[in-house]
């Protein structure tokens, strides 16, 4: 049986997490690389897919063992619902919510950084913040396991030094002036809406929507009222 999943962008991403109501009690962060896919790997939904089909058809698992994956592009795709525990650390999973970044960080490999490190960063600022927990409670899986993950070329000190000072695109939409509240209101839902690709909501985001995105836009709700 297929499965979807939803990507979230890090302003998306804190709307979701601040209007959650969860009944399970969360205690710690996992932080996880997926060593394989790569980076380079990366195609999207049909990557996280194959996550979720290797997870339940070749390990048996109900679901997909992460709660989110940070994709390179910077999105944040959703996964196991975050009323159950992850599978990520053996005897070590309950009360945690679980982040699988794509990519091989052990040294030499590839490297954490850009949108993608943004990405994390943020993610992981919003749920120690809704979650009432500190930096101690982030857990690298190398931590309890003998595996080198989230990559040897990630050290503990520096990622949370990234948490605590890295400067990361502002969090909270409301924080923008009322010039350009209607700008990120539009594209938000345009993007929401499958209107408009996360490349042009990236695009736009910060400058408004051009005429070529407008007419665009314009073009794929005639296509889909055709269809």
């Amino acid at each position: 049986m297929a499965r979807n999943f939803k990507p979230y962008m890090i302003t998306q991403f804190q709307s979701f997490i601040h209007t959650l109501d969860l009944k399970r009690k969360i205690n710690h962060i996992q932080i996880h690389h997926t060593w394989e896919p790569r980076k380079s790997d990366y195609k999207g939904e049909s990557t996280i897919a194959s996550m979720w089909r290797y997870h339940t058809e070749t390990r048996g698992w109900q679901d997909i063992g992460q709660h989110f994956t940070v994709a390179p592009d910077g999105l944040i795709w959703d996964g196991r619902s975050l009323e159950k525990d992850p599978a990520g650390i053996t005897g070590y999973n309950r009360g945690g919510i679980m982040f699988e970044m794509i990519g091989n960080f052990d040294q030499g490999e590839e490297t954490l950084e850009g949108e993608q490190l943004d990405a994390i960063i943020a993610a992981v600022r919003v749920l120690l913040l809704k979650f009432n927990l500190s930096t101690n409670d982030i857990v690298f899986h190398r931590e309890h396991s003998a595996k080198t993950c989230p990559g040897t070329g990630i050290t503990r000190g520096w990622f949370l030094n990234e948490v605590k000072n890295r400067k990361i695109m502002e969090l909270n939409p409301n924080s923008y002036d009322n010039a350009d509240q209607w700008k990120r209101i539009a594209i938000d839902w345009l993007y929401e809406e499958g209107l408009i690709s996360a490349e042009d909501w990236k695009d736009n985001i910060n400058k408004g929507l051009p005429l070529w995105a407008e007419a665009l836009v314009l073009k794929r709700i005639y296509d889909k009222a055709k269809a």
